[in-house]
C-alpha cells in the first residue's frame, strides 16, 4: 500500500514537470518571432505569422514589436502591426514604442505606429514624452511630426520640465522655434523655477536666447532659489549672452 501510494506520488509529480515543460518549450517555440523580428528578418517573421499552427497570441506580436523598433525594423514593424501588435505596447523600461521611435529617431516607424493610433502623448514613469526627447536629441522630422499630429506642446514632466525647457537647455534653435511656433509657453516654471530662458543663459546659447526673448520671455524671473537668466550667465561667464540679456533690461 505504501509503495503503491509512493508511485502515484511519484507519477503525480513526473505529470506536473511533463506539463510545466510543455509550457516551457511552447514558451520558447513562440520566442523565434521575437528572435526574427529583433534580428530583422523579415522573411522570417513572414513565415511565422503565415504558418496557422503557430497561432501566436498578441502578447508574443507586441513583444516581436518592441525588439523590431528598438532595432530600427520598419518593414517588420508594419507587418506586425497589421497582424494585431499593440501600437502602445510598452518595453521593460516602461517606454511606449512610439517613445522608443522618437528617442531613437525613426521617423518611418514613429509615422507606422501614429497610423496605427499610437498615444503621441504617453508618458514614461518620470512624465517624459516623445516629444520631449525629440526636443532634446534634435530630432526635427519627429518633432514636426508630433506637432503636426496634435502633440501637447506644453506637457510637463514630473518635475514640471517642458519641451522648450530641454530644448533650450541644450541649445536646439530650429526645434525651440517650431515649438514656439505651436505656441508652446515661453513663461512656463519648472517645479524648482526654471525656465526656458534660464536653461539657456546658464548653457550660453546665444541664439536660442535671441529667440526667447523676442517672443517675450519674462526676463527677470526668479527660480526657487533665487537665480535669474542674468545670475546664471554670469555664473559661467557667458558674455554674449550677458549683454543679451542687460540690453532687454535684465537686472
Amino acid at each position: 500500500m505504501i509503495w503503491s501510494r509512493i508511485n502515484l506520488y511519484a507519477l503525480g509529480i513526473l505529470i506536473g514537470l511533463l506539463h510545466f515543460a510543455s509550457h516551457a518549450l511552447a514558451g520558447l517555440e513562440n520566442n523565434d518571432l521575437v528572435n526574427a523580428a529583433t534580428r530583422g528578418s523579415l522573411s522570417q517573421v513572414k513565415a511565422l505569422l503565415s504558418m496557422s499552427e503557430k497561432n501566436y497570441e498578441t502578447r508574443d506580436k507586441n513583444m516581436a514589436l518592441v525588439g523590431a523598433v528598438e532595432n530600427g525594423h520598419e518593414s517588420i514593424v508594419k507587418l506586425l502591426l497589421d497582424s494585431g501588435a499593440d501600437a502602445n505596447v510598452k518595453a521593460k523600461n516602461g517606454r511606449t514604442v512610439f517613445i522608443l521611435a522618437a528617442q531613437d529617431n525613426r521617423l518611418g516607424i514613429a509615422q507606422a505606429l501614429l497610423a496605427a493610433d499610437a498615444d503621441i502623448n504617453a508618458v514614461t514613469d518620470n512624465g517624459l514624452t516623445a516629444l520631449m526627447l525629440a526636443s532634446q536629441r534634435n530630432h526635427l522630422e519627429i518633432v514636426r511630426l508630433s506637432l503636426e499630429t496634435g502633440v501637447d506642446v506644453n506637457a510637463a514632466t514630473n518635475e514640471g520640465v517642458t519641451a522648450l525647457m530641454f530644448a533650450s537647455q541644450v541649445g536646439n534653435q530650429i526645434v525651440v522655434q517650431y515649438l514656439l511656433q505651436a505656441n508652446a509657453n515661453v513663461n512656463s516654471q519648472a517645479k524648482n523655477g526654471a525656465t526656458a530662458l534660464m536653461l539657456a543663459a546658464q548653457n550660453g546659447h546665444q541664439g536660442v536666447t535671441m529667440t526667447l526673448l523676442a517672443v517675450g520671455a519674462e526676463i527677470n524671473t526668479k527660480a526657487e532659489n533665487g537665480a535669474t537668466a542674468l545670475l546664471l550667465a554670469k555664473k559661467y561667464d557667458h558674455k554674449g549672452v550677458i549683454e543679451l540679456l542687460q540690453k532687454a533690461g535684465a537686472k
